[in-house]
C-alpha cells in the first residue's frame, strides 16, 4: 500500500476576518473531497488571517498514479482567484502493513 500526502501553504490576500477565510477554506476543502476523493484538513496556522496551512492524502497502490493525482490536485488548487501557493510539499510512502 502507498500513502500520497501534501502539505500546502496557502495565502489568502482576500481574507479580511477569520469567517472569510474559513469560509474560502472550506469550500477548497469540501471541493476537494469531492472532485479528487482525497481526506483534507486545514492543519495549522487556524489562528492567522491570510495564511493557511492544508493536508491531503490518499491512499492507493500505483505511484505513478498517485503521483498523478497529486499533481492534478496541484494544478486544480492553482487555479483558485482567491488564494496562492506559496510553499508544497508531496511524499508518496510505502506503508508495509504486514
Amino acid at each position: 500500500m502507498l500513502t500520497a500526502s501534501c502539505k500546502l501553504k496557502l495565502y489568502l490576500p482576500g481574507a479580511v476576518s477569520l469567517k472569510d477565510k474559513r469560509k474560502i477554506i472550506k469550500s477548497l476543502l469540501q471541493k476537494s473531497k469531492n472532485k479528487f476523493n482525497l481526506a483534507a484538513a486545514e492543519v495549522d496556522a487556524q489562528d492567522y488571517l491570510q495564511t493557511a496551512v492544508l493536508g491531503v492524502v490518499t491512499v492507493g497502490n500505483d505511484y505513478r498514479y498517485l503521483q498523478s493525482v497529486m499533481d492534478k490536485y496541484l494544478n486544480f488548487v492553482e487555479s483558485y482567484p482567491d488564494f496562492s501557493v506559496t510553499d508544497y510539499n508531496i511524499e508518496i510512502k510505502s506503508d508495509e502493513i504486514f
